[in-house]
């Protein structure tokens, strides 16, 4: 009876390092960053802003910023002052309600005014119409323009006719006028005020070339490639042909884990990065399990990311501090406050932020 128990014993114990050794095989980074052959290249442990220093989109508030977000925006206009070599407007030394945006989220003004400040940049990438490499971060243009289309059913000429600017609540609040979907609805009409194409101060859903083009390896750049339906070859081809040629630090990620599989087949020595929201639901179909096993990092054994990019308030999950420990790099995204840095760095290596000033010192000098 004795040896019987001592023999189930063993089993069990075999079986249990058995889970924990697959466990750690499958949500370990690539073995070459194990190893120590090959840090995260283009990876940079410094600040990432998010979609761009921008004073409209994500994160931001309507009216009455925090005193944290009034100096995020003073830097943004002094950074674009400094650019420009001119003030962008009355309200720009003054980014209390009511006040112009000048650099929406994901536009060129942004990227500029995070060069400026010598912040790596965050941006997102779909394809348009005519396949160009667009930098939007939503799949339409509701949202970031107040246009009801989607940005894979407009050209890249119908885009950049449409002028980027706050949601509708922002807009009505500043007293300005949203243009409608049928001002925008990919005719040949004459392009009105907002509209005008030789306006610099006009922002619009810029070109991946010209992102890359402005930022020109000034400060290292996140491109997440945007697949919400399934591995999209075209844009992973078309983007990557873009930064192949590209001289700047970057690194790619997604949320789609193909996309990493792809980067791993075709281009491993390109550094890649899962992003994870972890979830927290019931895992009772066979769409919530899925979830439950990305969030969990079970599905890193596909693209064997070099770092992880997950939500701030995860980091102390027992998936990411087992892949930190296993040589992963853990980035948390979306870190809107000094507190939430605060609580976010015993966890993780680097942060993507917006609408504050992070304390950290910027990886490059304006």
């Amino acid at each position: 009876m004795g040896s019987k128990v001592r023999l189930a014993g063993k089993v069990a114990l075999g079986l249990g390092l058995g889970v924990l050794g697959a466990w750690c095989w499958a949500l370990a980074p690539g073995l070459s960053v194990v190893a120590g052959r090959r840090k995260p290249v283009g990876l940079s442990l410094h600040p990432y802003a998010h979609r761009g220093l921008h004073d409209a989109g994500s994160g931001m508030e309507t009216t009455n910023p925090n005193p944290g977000q009034s100096a995020y925006l003073h830097r943004i206009h002094d950074c674009l002052k400094v650019a420009s070599g001119r003030p962008l407007g009355r309200h720009a030394s003054a980014p209390t309600h009511p006040r112009r945006v000048v650099a929406p989220e994901n536009s060129l003004a942004a990227f500029e005014a995070a060069c400026r400040a010598g912040y790596g940049i965050e941006l997102d990438v779909h394809l348009s119409r005519d396949g160009q490499v667009v930098v939007i971060h939503d799949g339409d243009l509701r949202r970031v323009a107040g246009v009801n289309r989607a940005v894979a059913d407009l050209t890249y000429d119908q885009l950049r006719r449409i002028p980027l600017c706050p949601s509708p609540a922002q807009v009505l609040g500043s007293g300005e006028e949203m243009p409608s979907s049928a001002d925008h609805d990919g005719g040949t009409e004459t392009e009105g005020e907002d509209g005008d194409l030789n306006n610099p101060e006009v922002q619009h859903v810029p070109l991946l070339s010209e992102v890359l083009a402005l930022v020109d390896g000034r400060v290292p750049l996140v491109v997440e490639i945007k697949m919400d339906r399934g591995l999209d070859r075209e844009l992973m081809r078309r983007t990557d042909a873009l930064l192949s040629k590209y001289q700047g630090p970057y690194v790619i990620e997604s949320f789609n884990v193909l996309a990493l599989a792809w980067y791993r087949i075709h281009h491993p020595g390109v550094t890649r990065g899962q992003l994870v929201a972890p979830y927290h639901g019931r895992v009772d179909t066979c769409s919530s399990a899925l979830r439950w096993m990305a969030g969990s990092l079970l599905f890193n054994w596909l693209g064997r990311p070099d770092f992880v990019a997950c939500e701030w308030h995860s980091g102390h999950s027992l998936p990411m501090r087992l892949y930190r420990f296993l040589g992963g790099k853990p980035i948390a995204w979306t870190v809107r406050s000094e507190c939430a840095q605060e609580a976010a760095s015993p966890d993780f290596d680097g942060i993507i932020f917006e609408s504050y000033l992070p304390r950290a010192e910027p990886a490059i000098q304006a």
